[in-house]
């Protein structure tokens, strides 16, 4: 079981490096398209790159999705803090097992059909970059997958290791 959970574990912070390195990337495109399309629109007559609207739609779902993998890595994807805080020892972990499952489960059945979705999206594309409109729900999909590792990853942190190991989002500015 140690050898299950230690695994689980390194996959959680596999995850948590893959999610800040795409947050880090997209965010950097995002910045250079736009701002590269807001100095083409005063520099070309054309107005701008055509690809340069398509491109953040398509970047965007990856960017904020990576968002949300962190913050569900921190617990900040369900803030129930003040529930933790009233509760101690066995209500403590049944709360949190609880919150951890139903998050678990409810970004399961969103990756299942945001994966649903994808196949009906994929008929269409993005008229400049010629690509298909299901690159979001893919995203979707794939964040939620995510979500819900992280999170059974964070839960069986605390239940082997105890309370104290749980990784706690703190209010403020925080660092990728």
């Amino acid at each position: 079981m140690p050898l299950l959970y230690s695994s689980i574990d390194a996959l959680a912070r596999l995850i948590v490096r893959l999610s800040r390195l795409v947050i880090i990337a997209s965010g950097i495109v995002l910045t250079v398209v736009t701002t590269a399309n807001v100095v083409a629109r005063y520099m070309f007559a054309s107005g701008g790159f055509s690809f340069a609207q398509e491109l953040p739609m398509l970047i965007f779902p990856w960017f904020i999705l990576s968002g949300i993998v962190l913050a569900a890595h921190m617990g900040g994807h369900m803030a129930v803090e003040w529930l933790y805080d009233k509760l101690r020892g066995n209500l403590r972990l049944g709360a949190f097992a609880l919150a951890g499952g139903i998050s678990i489960v409810s970004f399961l059945v969103l990756a299942y059909e945001a994966l649903l979705v994808a196949e009906i999206a994929s008929a269409e594309s993005s008229p400049v970059l010629g690509i298909p409109n299901s690159v979001g729900y893919y995203a979707l999909a794939i964040g939620a997958l995510l979500v819900s590792l992280v999170t059974v990853a964070a839960t069986l942190r605390v239940f082997q290791r105890g309370w104290e190991h749980r990784i706690e989002l703190v209010a403020g500015e925080m660092p990728l």
